[in-house]
């Protein structure tokens, strides 16, 4: 099924891109539409409004360093040596060639939430839709391969769902993806009192039902409602898990989803702490609810769809590398961080952002290695000293401590011997002495 091409620039250079106002509007209008998800959201980006991505410069935040000194675990170079500001680069617009030029033009400007994020023409999803209507929808299928198994690992990147469009989102959740599908959504719908991404799913038990493309945008008879199911706050993975049911408006047809929604970190930040770890158990349940991810994509996306969603790609891929001992004996010049974050850029652009999302993924993947290495080597972590968070043993503490307070005691010892010494030849001298006198 063909549908209208997409505008091309002549060169990638020449796209201008207009630097709008801010996304955040009522939502009054919206809200009076009943059982959509509009009628609990402050506010929604418009149709014609797409503000530029914008990237804090933040200096204090980390960069891809080398371990701790204190840790004696024998990781790999990669994890070992320091890499202050080796970031893979993105390509730049002048020297792009055909492969990374963007789409561009009123239909997709109209359709994406910033105007400085695209799929690349060359590397994108393109809606089902009937001839001569548009098929653009900001999202990009990502592939990896595993290095020894060479399974393939299929992803859709895409950008956090607008108002107008969400029921796009959902025609590529049904046409792209097999049940069950997985939707992963790494953002909350406000964040710092702007909209980072549309409520697109039903929200509360409440009100488990929401229709999808009600209007029949395409003409196409694509109408289809959504049924929640189950909802549950899954506290290991600090998610709100829910299950839904697609089903066609004929009700001949119905796939399985779950949406995966993680609100533990912030826009072009890290997550800390507990979210951390939080973050860990929602990419093996992520991978786990989808059974099959070399065929089946895992959906991914944040506001934009690439910061927080490169960086949920890159360490899924990366820990089952590690799982499958594929970062066991790697040479000193190889780096699979950097290969993999690379790699991604080349199918989508700006994905990982800033040094601290980069430092981040090389802190996961260097304690996900030192977890298998004691597992691997109980007996050489133990004469090390190597603990799974890097430090050393308390009983290695302890045991030098009592080391040192043995040497501070015998030296102790040894200075009141000679006191003692001291002493008595002090007492001979005077006794002489007195004798002498006598």
């Amino acid at each position: 099924m063909s549908s209208a091409p997409l505008a091309v620039p002549a060169s990638p250079s020449s796209s201008k891109r207009s630097r709008s106002r801010d996304s955040a509007r009522s939502s009054s209008a919206a809200a009076s539409s009943i059982n959509t998800p509009a009628a609990s959201t402050p506010f929604f980006t418009p149709a014609g409004s797409a503000p530029s991505l914008v990237i804090p410069h933040n200096p204090d935040a980390p960069s891809a360093v080398d371990a701790s000194p204190e840790d004696p675990t024998p990781y790999p170079a990669f994890l070992r040596l320091s890499r202050p500001g080796r970031h893979p680069q993105q390509h730049a617009d002048s020297e792009q060639p055909s492969q990374w030029t963007k789409c561009a033009g009123e239909d997709v400007m109209s359709r994406n939430r910033y105007a400085n994020v695209d799929p690349y023409q060359s590397n994108r999803v393109r809606l089902k839709v009937p001839d001569g209507h548009n098929d653009y929808i900001n999202a990009s299928p990502i592939v990896l391969h595993s290095t020894k198994s060479k399974t393939a690992l299929r992803y859709i990147a895409t950008q956090g769902p607008k108002f107008d469009s969400y029921h796009h989102l959902w025609r590529m959740v049904w046409h792209e993806t097999s049940s069950p599908a997985v939707i992963v959504m790494l953002t909350q719908t406000h964040e710092a009192g702007r909209e980072k991404c549309y409520p697109y799913f039903p929200r509360s038990p409440s009100q488990p039902d929401l229709r999808v493309n009600a209007h029949d945008e395409f003409a196409d008879g694509f109408i289809h409602t959504l049924k929640l199911t189950s909802l549950e706050d899954h506290e290991e993975a600090r998610a709100q898990v829910r299950e839904l049911d697609m089903t066609s408006d004929d009700g001949s047809e119905t796939k399985k989803v779950w949406h995966l929604l993680f609100g533990g970190w912030p826009d072009f930040l890290v997550p800390e702490g507990e979210d951390r770890i939080a973050l860990l158990r929602l990419i093996d349940m992520s991978r786990e609810k989808n059974v099959d991810n070399s065929a089946n994509p895992r959906i991914v996306h944040c506001s934009a769809g690439v910061g927080r969603s490169g960086t949920f790609i890159a360490l899924d891929w990366l820990l089952q590398e590690l799982d499958e001992g594929s970062l066991d004996n790697l040479g000193p010049e190889e780096d699979p961080v950097s290969a993999v974050v690379d790699e991604l850029r080349k199918q989508r652009m700006m994905m990982v952002q800033g040094e601290a999302q980069l430092a981040f993924i090389y802190d996961v993947v260097r304690e996900r290695w030192r977890e298998r290495w004691i597992k691997l080597n109980p007996e050489d972590a133990e004469r090390l000293g190597v603990t799974r968070n890097g430090q050393e043993e308390p009983s290695l503490k302890r045991r030098k401590s009592e080391k040192s307070e043995v040497s501070m005691s015998e030296q102790e010892e040894g200075d009141e011997d000679e006191r003692a010494q001291l002493e008595a030849e002090l007492m001979d001298a005077e006794f002489d002495f007195e004798k002498g006198k006598t």
